[in-house]
């Protein structure tokens, strides 16, 4: 992903202290995201999780599912599709 290095804008609470600064970070976190045509994002970092969610969700473009790496591991131990992340259940 180009730009993969920066920061999304949550850091702990820097998105608290600097909201503008914050969500111009996501806005170009997500634009990269975008870029590369993923459906599918991971993180495992919850934050960044939150942020970047909020970032695609704000853009209007095409839903992409943002899922931590525990829920990737969790749908591959549950032989369940990909697809399911984001999805909630009642189990």
């Amino acid at each position: 992903m180009g730009d993969g290095g920066t920061c999304c804008g949550s850091a702990g609470v820097y998105n608290l202290v600097q909201p503008q600064a914050a969500a111009e970070l996501g806005e170009r976190k997500a634009a990269a995201l975008r870029a590369t045509g993923a459906r599918l994002v991971v993180s495992a970092n919850p934050g960044c999780s939150l942020q970047i969610a909020a970032a695609l969700a704000a853009d209007g473009g095409e839903p992409v599912a943002v899922a931590h790496i525990a829920e990737v591991l969790d749908a591959s131990f549950r032989a369940r599709p990909l697809t399911t992340l984001g999805v909630r259940t009642d189990e």
